[in-house]
């Protein structure tokens, strides 16, 4: 059975058991009078999501928008098998990764390259989506799905150029995507997530501060559930950012690059100790996550090598 609980009005997380992990990766059902996704996971997780929206009695016709809060494959690497499910679906992305729904093969190649073979197949192969059927945004747009429901479109990138948040109305809720970071273990984890190729820090903490400014009542992380400590998680997500940067400039002047790794790993590594109970959580976190993020810092700061007072102030 499928693990689904209702994190605010109308509004159905869905555990889309990301990589066979429990409490991971979240597929958000907006269940009004149009229906939405947010988010699909992989195509690994499809059996999941589609068992989940019958689960609540929804039926996968129904459904008349996904939205991918960015293209990364463990977020809406799936869409294009479960579109097949949604005669009645289109596909709401940034248009920066628009082209990459519709034809998806630079998308694996980067992702292999990125994450290993290993995660391509627990990922499993994109379905390409029909161009018809895609809606490529850039910000500012209003889907209304309901009298007392819209979803207003913003871009805040960082994370990746293509990341998308959505503020719904009803609840004043904000789908995060990977915008905030992960949020994991009962909420006893909280980071922010900084892969390569494409982690910018500087306009990561920038769309911080802006999501700070919209004052949403909850946040639904993709990874994963919602809370309403939201000015809190966005600061800690904010704080832990600055300390990471300036963790890494000051081993790259003591020490150069083999300093810096050593120290952001060990730092990454201390902050996952919370997380030691929940396995395989945890296991996945330390092998995968961990690299990622130091892969993703350390290219940054390599790319830019700008001292942190510069960064605050720019």
């Amino acid at each position: 059975m499928v693990d689904i609980r209702e994190v605010a009005q109308n509004i159905l997380l869905i555990d889309n058991e990301l990589y066979s992990i429990p409490k991971w990766g979240s597929v958000y059902l907006l269940n009004e009078e149009k229906k939405a996704l947010v988010d699909t996971g992989p195509t690994t997780s499809v059996k999941a999501v589609l068992d989940g929206i019958k689960e609540v009695g929804v039926a996968p016709g129904e459904i008349n928008y996904i939205i991918a809060t960015h293209i990364h494959l463990d977020h809406v690497g799936g869409a294009g098998e479960l579109i097949k499910h949604m005669p009645e679906a289109k596909v709401i992305v940034h248009a920066k990764g628009a082209r990459h729904l519709v034809k998806p093969e630079r998308l694996m190649k980067s992702f292999a390259s990125t994450m290993g073979e290993r995660m391509m197949q627990k990922t499993g192969p994109v379905t390409p989506i029909d161009k018809e059927r895609v809606i490529p945004v850039s910000g500012d747009e209003v889907f209304k799905l309901s009298k007392g429901q819209s979803l207003r479109i913003l871009h805040m990138p960082g994370h990746a150029p293509h990341q998308l948040c959505i503020l719904e109305s009803r609840n004043n809720g904000l789908f995060s995507g990977d915008a905030v970071g992960i949020s994991v273990a009962e909420g006893k984890v909280l980071m922010p997530a900084t892969p390569p190729p494409a982690f910018d820090f500087e306009l990561y903490l920038s769309t911080l501060q802006k999501l700070m400014r919209l004052n949403a009542n909850l946040i639904y992380f993709a990874h994963f559930g919602a809370t309403d400590k939201v000015r809190e998680s966005i600061k800690i997500a904010m704080d832990k950012l600055k300390a990471w940067y300036a963790l890494i400039s000051q081993a790259f002047h003591e020490g150069g690059f083999e300093a810096a790794f050593k120290k952001i790993r060990n730092q990454l590594y201390a902050e996952l100790e919370p997380a030691r109970e929940y396995e395989p959580l945890y296991q996945y976190l330390a092998d995968g996550i961990v690299a990622m993020n130091v892969t993703g810092l350390l290219k940054y700061y390599q790319d830019k090598r700008r001292p942190m007072e510069k960064v605050e102030h720019s």
